[in-house]
């Protein structure tokens, strides 16, 4: 796409303009600029309305992109506001090949586009510039102009709608005609910045009577904008530079793996990436090509999002990673390269909180829109099974697990460091249970090579075994040794649960000294049947704890925690 853009600039617009020319002649001819549906439609796209103003605000820039700007800037204007602190306007500015008055009045309507059915860019509908637009404020215009021509508009205000101001003679709802016009001072000062040689072609939407800004202060605005469109544009940037608020808006990949990319080496942890996969999915009929998807996968360290990486990333402790680690937790799709949902859902797994460490994105091409469901507002995905089945045979399941366990790994190297005493010391449970294993009486039965002496060692060692028991004791000589496996789900969400501390560990391990003790004098005598034992109690304990996290996790909202919060187990 990027080839195509720079060419497209070189070469000049004039194909693209000639297209947008005859649509606007055709359209005109049958459809007499009506809205097609009363006010109350308007109305309700207003309340279907988007996940969040981003995504609002999002429409108008791939439009920009579409039209090959290679810069596009969203503006604050203040215009009769007592305060400098909350925007009464907004515009998205864009030096695209912009467009002639005919077919702006085209680009208000619902459906006016001559790109309909387009797969190769973002956008094939034609409702993202008004759709978009309404659900920010009740009244937007379209300014635009083509190189060597003047600056034209055309103005849609829902009061003005409401009150039956463009109902024509015959009650047709009818847009207003371009007008020429000049543009608002706030954003004539942004393209005086931007431009210093001159703006000589683009469209500029601006939106204002703004009534559903979620951020209530120009900073929140600028500051969650910046961060949103640093993730889902990050594989554009060679095309398109973003400002907001004048403010370059750095790229961001939500798996921390693109060098040179904003966060990606904010300290020393670095992202672990998995092979790339690319995947054709071909029509199971006849095996004719559908489309290409694209998988890439990256495991992060636990203290990725923590500024003191000896400890959890709680509150304060929170680095700029943390808010991407969140936002962008499941899988994450991609379309034509723009970031446009996450889901935390598939057929065989759910991510929680402790998956924020394991990040996979689906890229897929627009020809496989209607396989992955994508909504007219590229905003959501809703895979189907077709698609879900190639993505398993694929591996998608065995990756994810196997991003899991490299983090459990990661988790329990770092809780080994933490829990382990320092050089020389013992742990307070080895000290009681050498203590107390002075007073505790011997069969008659016991072999004189079993007695064990006085204040004869205990010791704690921390153990990674996929599928081994929870607990496992062995004598070595003198000593007897407890073994605690971080692979088993007693480890988490027992020993090392977030409200576990050093008492409570120090009384389990004393629990399991206790009970290896007679464990391990038992299979003296009964080749090692107490030891079978614990192989049966381990599954049980783990099926049992599997369970309980599940209902935990529903009964709280998939476990997600306050803003902020650390995943669990973290």
């Amino acid at each position: 796409m990027s080839d195509r853009s720079h060419s497209m600039r070189g070469a000049g617009f004039g194909p693209v303009l000639a297209a947008q020319r005859a649509y606007a002649q055709q359209a005109e001819g049958r459809s007499k600029f009506g809205l097609v549906v009363p006010e109350a439609f308007i109305r309700g796209i207003r309340d279907l309305g988007y996940r969040g103003n981003g995504d609002a605000i999002a429409e108008l820039i791939d439009n920009a992109i579409q039209a090959y700007a290679d810069r596009v800037d969203v503006v604050f204007g203040y215009a009769g506001s007592s305060s400098g602190k909350k925007p009464v306007q907004l515009a998205v500015i864009d030096n695209g090949h912009g467009m002639e008055p005919s077919m702006i009045r085209m680009a208000v309507m619902w459906g006016g586009t001559h790109r309909e059915g387009d797969r190769k860019g973002l956008g094939r509908y034609g409702y993202g510039l008004p759709c978009s637009s309404v659900s920010l404020g009740r009244r937007f215009t379209v300014y635009s102009q083509v190189a060597g021509s003047g600056l034209h508009a055309v103005s849609l205000d829902l009061d003005d709608l409401a009150a039956g101001a463009y109902t024509d003679t015959v009650g047709d709802i009818v847009v207003p005609k371009p007008v020429q016009a000049s543009l608002p001072p706030f954003v004539q000062q942004q393209l005086a910045r931007a431009y210093p040689s001159g703006w000589h072609c683009g469209t500029v939407v601006v939106i204002d009577k703004l009534d559903r800004l979620e951020w209530s202060t120009a900073h929140g605005l600028r500051e969650n904008l910046s961060r949103q469109f640093g993730a889902t544009y990050h594989k554009l940037r060679n095309e398109t530079a973003l400002y907001v608020d004048d403010r370059f808006v750095e790229p961001v990949d939500p798996l921390f793996l693109t060098p040179h990319f904003h966060l990606h080496a904010l300290d020393d942890d670095r992202a672990n990436a998995f092979d790339p996969i690319r995947i054709e999915a071909r029509n199971p009929e006849n095996r004719s090509y559908m489309g290409a998807i694209n998988l890439r996968y990256s495991w992060l360290p636990p203290s990725f999002g923590s500024i003191d990486k000896g400890r959890d990333a709680v509150g304060l402790n929170a680095n700029e990673r943390f808010a991407i680690l969140k936002e962008y937790h499941g899988l994450v799709f991609s379309r034509n390269g723009r970031l446009i949902d996450v889901q935390t859902r598939t057929p065989w797994t759910t991510f929680i909180n402790n998956d924020r460490y394991i990040k996979v994105e689906i890229e897929f091409s627009a020809a496989l829109d209607e396989a992955f469901g994508v909504t007219t507002s590229k905003q959501q995905v809703t895979v189907s099974p077709f698609i879900w089945d190639l993505l398993r045979r694929h591996g998608l399941p065995k990756a994810i697990e196997q991003l899991r366990n490299k983090v459990r790994e990661a988790k329990a190297i770092r809780r080994m460091v933490a829990l382990w005493p320092g050089e020389g010391e013992q742990r307070v449970s080895e000290r009681a249970m050498g203590v107390a294993s002075t007073g505790v009486p011997r069969e008659a039965s016991q072999s004189a090579s079993r007695t064990r002496p006085a204040l004869s060692p205990y010791q704690v060692r921390i153990e990674h075994a996929a599928k081994g028991p929870f607990f496992r004791i062995e004598e070595a000589g003198d000593v007897r040794i407890l073994h605690l496996n971080s692979a088993h789900r007693f480890y988490d969400q027992i020993y090392d649960a977030p409200a576990s501390n050093a008492e409570f560990r120090a009384a389990l391990e004393v629990l399991l000294f206790s009970l290896g003790d007679v464990i391990l004098d038992c299979d003296g005598e009964s080749d090692g049947f107490g030891q079978a034992h614990v192989i049966s109690w381990s599954a049980r304990l783990e099926a049992a704890l599997s369970m309980l996290a599940s209902h935990l996790s529903q009964d709280s909202g998939q476990g997600e925690e306050d803003d902020g919060g650390e995943p669990e187990g973290g």
